[in-house]
């Protein structure tokens, strides 16, 4: 049996396809989730889960902690056929090649990467392909922020240039909320910031294959963020999916090829994922590329009857499927985040359930607990299932109070 190594931040989903399409798997990730094992023959995670403990946060950044740990269990478990990435180094293409020095990173070249993520690139792309595309500024000073903010009306968003996740994405919607904003970040050259004008409407993603220089759409897929009923109503934090995106067919077009043009032109391999914002009226705005396995990986399989790594894998070697798969239903995919200090529960017996930490270990507010996956007709039925579960699960989490 072929031996693939999987990486990345929550790197599980991928470990779980990886397994299902008939490979040994090797895992290195940052949570060191219980059901992780259920799909990896080996692992490798960055924190050390405990009950009655947080998990100490490692001292290096997560990519050189990630990095070292492939180098580890290649040297415990030998050489593998491919290295498969999901999130955690978009914006590091150092240890993007540093990962293609120990093995056969599969998907894109570091300077593909590096054109993917090249935001003044991508959205002159954007606008090629016939996609509006958000006003926006770099700022690295206040004051350049200040100055920034007086172009936009308001509620303006404000992000870091680098990263993903949208944990430290903020929406100032008055010129008090910019002025705490101002007070309270730390300014410097190295972490340039965004203010970019915030178009309301649905959060989007487009999956797309890519075999160089032919691309597909294969799925369109609705995005959560920032749900207040997950304890992120206040920042955009990425929350989950609903896969696929209900929407119109002419949308549904338009998304895909915007998106398989760009990815064409930029001779994406493998799986890759594109990020939007529909508009209320019904316009595409293009955000951002994450030029690897995206998080919807699991979501997507669950609807559609294939497997990505499959076919991942089969695009990077020139085959791409003559078609996008029509999915059976809705999957909705939602991360629940602790809104307390808690102790967590032994969630395996609770059904939907996945990324599931060991029992009695603490979550500080702000901290993902788990992932719940719900499967329905529609998208209503879909998601309506997800919260019942997040439900049970917040029901569940024992608060743990301050004896100050």
């Amino acid at each position: 049996m072929p031996s693939v190594l999987v990486v990345g931040f929550n790197v599980r989903p991928l470990a779980r396809s990886a397994k299902k399409a008939g490979y040994r798997v090797l895992a290195v990730d940052f949570w060191g989730d219980l059901d992780l094992s259920d799909w990896a023959d080996a692992y490798i995670s960055v924190l050390d889960q405990q009950p009655q403990h947080r998990p100490e946060r490692p001292v290096v950044p997560t990519t050189e902690a990630l990095v070292t740990g492939v180098q580890q269990l290649i040297e415990e478990e030998g050489s593998v056929e491919y290295i498969l990435t999901s999130g955690g180094f978009d914006d590091h293409p150092d240890a993007w090649h540093h990962l293609n020095q120990l093995g056969n990173l599969l998907g894109n070249s570091t300077q593909t990467l590096i054109r993917a993520r090249d935001r003044q690139l991508t959205l002159e792309m954007a606008q090629q392909a016939g996609a509006a595309t958000p006003k926006s500024s770099e700022v690295t000073t206040a004051k350049q922020l200040l100055t920034a903010t007086n172009l936009f009306d308001l509620p303006i968003l404000v992000k870091p240039k680098y990263g993903s996740g949208g944990f430290h994405t903020r929406v100032l919607r008055t010129e008090k909320e910019i002025t705490q904003y101002v007070q309270r970040h730390h300014f410097t050259a190295t972490a340039p910031l965004l203010v970019q004008e915030l178009i309301i409407g649905t959060d989007a993603s487009v999956s797309i294959l890519g075999s160089g220089k032919s691309s597909l759409a294969l799925s369109i897929n609705e995005q959560l963020i920032g749900l207040p009923e997950l304890g992120k109503g206040k920042t955009k934090a990425y929350c989950g999916n609903i896969i696929p995106l209900d929407t119109s067919s002419e949308t549904t077009h338009q998304l895909a090829k915007v998106s398989e043009e760009i990815s064409s032109k930029l001779e994406l391999m493998g799986s890759n994922g594109f990020d939007y914002v529909v508009a209320t009226d019904g316009t595409p705005y293009f955000m951002e590329i994450n030029p690897r396995i995206q998080a919807t990986i699991e979501a997507i399989e669950l609807v559609s009857n294939i497997n990505l790594v499959s076919l991942h894998i089969d695009a990077c070697q020139g085959r791409l499927p003559p078609s996008a798969p029509k999915p059976k239903g809705f999957c909705a995919r939602v991360i629940v985040y602790s809104k307390s200090t808690c102790r967590v529960p032994d969630l395996r017996n609770i059904p939907g359930v996945v990324d599931i930490p060991i029992p009695g270990s603490i979550a500080e507010r702000g901290d993902p607990i788990c992932t719940v996956n719900h499967i329905g007709e529609t998208r209503e039925q879909a998601l309506n299932g997800a919260r019942e579960i997040v439900k049970t699960i917040y029901n569940h989490l024992r608060p743990i109070i301050s004896k100050k």
